[in-house]
Formats: structure tokens, C-alpha cells, sequence
């Protein structure tokens, strides 16, 4: 088999992020990684503005890919596939990134990957660790939560998700409520360290069905009549260590309990007690890892550094699902950005069906 080089491109939200991967024979290696994030900028609106995002993107995205070339002492020519996020996410950034794949491949002729990044979070698991098909997906991020029963780098099955609000969700929105910043997913988990999970007591949405659908709607709006009832406590003090790590304590252990019931559908489906492979920002959380490491064991963490959305996973993914994937060029100019991957319609009815008695 020859030499792979496959540019990865990731813009699905506020991270511009570009990879070089050299892969040959089934292994692999990053080359270069560079990113750009908008997370410091973003504080000033408290969250992702899509319009703001997609500018700076645009901005930054051809610096990046020549700083990946440089780094790796590539040129385009040496390239043989570019590997791109074309959903879910949002549309303006997605399409800044698609573009600039699309340009690098006509004028070099290339073929192009079209990648979905929530397949890729947990697919990043390879960059690190050998784990073997099938194996339990948990991917955990700003935008999404899900469980995927995964035959392959194509062939995922999507066992339950969030039929609300994502866990990253939670943590950033509680965060605000709570007057901690944005993103607050970091700064809810250094705080927790020190609290009392138990001292406050928040709902687990869905904790009697038994299914891997998950929601947490009704946890920010405990949280938030918390707050009006008592308002919320200044940053250090020992209070808001304990309300943080009581709300983390519930997200945790929703998606404990929801992975109990992950496992269960996916040995039903394969007759296999399966490993979990968790990826997505989310997945850095302390208390989330420790929590599933100890209820089930056989769990792997995607690296922190590859958990954020980042070019490396887009062209780890890329250069796994290249053979069923790949689009020669000139027809990969065709390819398009979708922003959603679940249909909250039908994800709605069908939550409703399964919860009822």
C-alpha cells in the first residue's frame, strides 16, 4: 500500500484546526497540528457567534494550512487526499472549511474526504490506543451527546442521544447562569475538585426510562431556580465549589446511568460485552472519566489534546474511512455541508414512544 498524505481540515464550530497525517499500511502518525481558537474572543458575547466564527475562520484558515506545510517541509503536490468536516455544525464555518478544500483540490487535483466530525471524536481513539471493532462509542461535546455502536470507521450506529440539550450544553450554560465565564466546562470541573457533590441534589432527566436517550433541559432549569431562589455565590467562595460539584455530579451520573443502558443495547445487537471509547471536549472532564473508569472498567479516553475538535482527528478519520469515502476529483467539487445529524423532529417523537409506560 502507498504512502497516504491527507490534509485535514476542521472548522464545524469556533476551532480553525489543520493537520498533516502521513499514514502507510494501516499505521498512522500526525506530521503537523496547528490550530487557531476563538475561545477567548468569544467571552466578550459569552458563547459562539456563527457569523463572528465563520469571519475569523476565513481568517485564519489559509496561515494555518501553510504553517502545516511548512512544519511537515510538504507542498500541495505531495498531498494525495484532503479530509474535511462537512457536518454536523455550523453552516458558515463548515462551509469556509469545505471551500478551502475544495480550492486545494481542484487546483491540485485531488480527491476529497467528507468527514462527519462526531464519527471522528471517537475514531481519534487511534491516534493513541489500539482498540479493536466493535466497541461502545460515547461521544461527549459542546454541541452533542451520543452513543454509537461502532462496526467500523463507517459503519456506526447511533444507540441514543440527547433529545435536548448536549452535556457541554449544561456545563457551559450552568456555568453562565452562575456568572463563571465562557466556556465554562473547565472552570465548573477545577472548582468541583474542591466541593461536596452531595451538599446540593439536581435531577437526572430520563432516569426512569430505560433507554440511552438522555436530557438535560431540566437540570439548567433546577439550576436556574436555584439561583433565583438564593443567588448565586461569589467564585471562590466554598458554596459555589460545592453548587459545581453537585450540578457535575448530576450530568456525570446521567451519562453513567445512560451507558449502563448503551452497554445493555449494544450486547443485545452483538452478543459482546463491549470497551467504551469516549471522545469530545467533554470527554477532558476529571469527574467524568474517573466516574465511568470506576462503574465500568474497560473504558478508553481519547487524549485531551485530540478531544477538542482539531485537525489531527478530521485526518486520522479521513485516512480510515478513505477506501469507502474517498470522491475523485472533479466530482468531490459537488460535495456539500450539512449542519444537523440527528433530526430533533424524529428524535423527539421517538424519545416520547420509548419513555411511555
Amino acid at each position: 500500500m502507498p504512502k497516504e498524505l491527507i490534509l485535514g481540515i476542521e472548522t464545524s464550530c469556533d476551532d480553525t484546526s489543520i493537520a498533516i497525517l502521513e499514514g502507510n499500511d494501516g499505521e498512522s502518525s500526525i506530521l503537523a497540528l496547528s490550530q487557531f481558537s476563538q475561545e477567548v474572543l468569544l467571552k466578550t458575547w459569552g458563547g459562539v457567534v456563527p457569523e463572528i466564527a465563520a469571519r475569523f475562520h476565513l481568517a485564519k484558515i489559509c496561515p494555518l494550512i501553510q504553517q502545516v506545510l511548512d512544519h511537515s517541509q510538504l507542498t500541495f503536490s505531495d498531498l494525495t487526499a484532503v479530509g474535511v468536516t462537512t457536518k454536523p455544525g455550523l453552516l458558515g464555518p463548515l462551509l469556509t472549511g469545505l471551500n478551502a478544500a475544495k480550492t486545494i483540490c481542484m487546483i491540485n487535483e485531488l480527491p476529497l474526504i467528507p468527514v462527519n466530525h462526531l464519527y471522528a471524536h471517537v475514531e481519534a481513539i487511534h491516534l493513541t490506543e489500539k482498540v479493536n471493532y466493535p466497541y461502545l462509542g460515547l461521544c461527549v461535546s459542546g454541541g452533542h451527546t451520543l452513543f454509537f455502536l461502532v462496526k467500523s470507521p463507517t459503519d456506526m450506529e447511533v444507540l441514543g442521544s440527547t433529545m435536548d440539550d448536549a452535556a457541554g450544553e449544561a456545563f457551559d450554560k450552568g456555568g453562565k447562569m452562575l456568572g463563571l465565564g465562557y466556556p465554562a466546562g473547565k472552570i465548573i470541573d477545577d472548582l468541583a475538585k474542591e466541593g461536596d457533590p452531595l451538599r446540593f441534589e439536581f435531577p437526572i432527566g430520563l432516569k426512569g426510562s430505560k433507554n440511552a436517550t438522555m436530557s438535560f433541559s431540566g437540570l439548567k432549569t433546577s439550576l436556574r431556580q436555584w439561583i433565583h431562589k438564593n443567588e448565586a455565590p461569589a467564585a471562590d467562595d466554598q458554596k459555589m465549589k460545592d453548587l459545581c460539584a453537585s450540578y457535575q455530579k448530576a450530568i456525570v451520573d446521567a451519562i453513567a446511568l445512560k451507558t449502563r443502558y448503551a452497554k445493555a443495547l449494544a450486547k443485545e445487537k452483538t452478543g459482546l460485552d463491549l470497551p467504551i471509547v469516549m471522545g469530545g471536549g467533554v470527554a477532558c472532564n476529571s469527574a467524568l472519566r474517573s466516574g465511568l473508569k470506576e462503574k465500568y472498567g474497560n473504558v478508553y479516553y481519547v487524549a485531551p489534546k485530540y478531544c477538542t475538535d482539531n485537525g489531527a482527528m478530521i485526518a486520522n478519520y479521513a485516512y480510515r474511512a478513505k477506501a469507502e469515502l474517498e470522491i475523485p476529483y472533479p466530482k468531490c467539487l459537488e460535495v456539500d455541508a450539512r449542519g444537523r445529524f440527528i433530526d430533533r423532529g424524529e428524535q423527539l417523537i421517538k424519545a416520547r414512544k420509548e419513555s411511555r409506560p
